[in-house]
């Protein structure tokens, strides 16, 4: 699991964690989710908008950002799909989190020149 940057705004409640070191070419946006890609398509970021209220349902039960001691992440690819696991430390127990993406195949024509 790699250890990636994680920081979060709390007066627009967004999380965001990035691979240090890497640069991103390119952003998709889905839902409460901004996936950032590097040039060779790899993901090297992601941002959670309304972060309290998305992490609060993935892991069921009520999260209270303040009480995170740390957060790693995890990316898998698989078949045409990648995951992006985060793993949240609190005092008391760790949760896994896995936020799943479409592998995108094509470009959109709007990025057509």
């Amino acid at each position: 699991m790699k250890n990636f940057k994680f920081s979060y705004d709390g007066e627009s409640d967004d999380l965001f964690a990035h691979l240090e070191g890497s640069k991103s070419a390119g952003a998709i946006e889905i839902g409460d989710f901004v996936f950032d890609f590097d040039k060779d398509k790899n993901l090297v970021g992601v941002q959670i908008l309304n972060a309290t209220d998305v992490l609060s349902k993935l892991v069921k039960r009520i999260v209270r950002l303040k009480d995170i001691k740390g957060m790693r992440g995890e990316i898998i690819n698989f078949r045409n799909m990648t995951a992006f696991e985060i793993e949240v430390s609190f005092k008391d127990r760790i949760e896994r989190v896995p936020i799943i993406i479409p592998r995108i195949k094509k470009e959109s024509p709007v990025l057509d020149h």
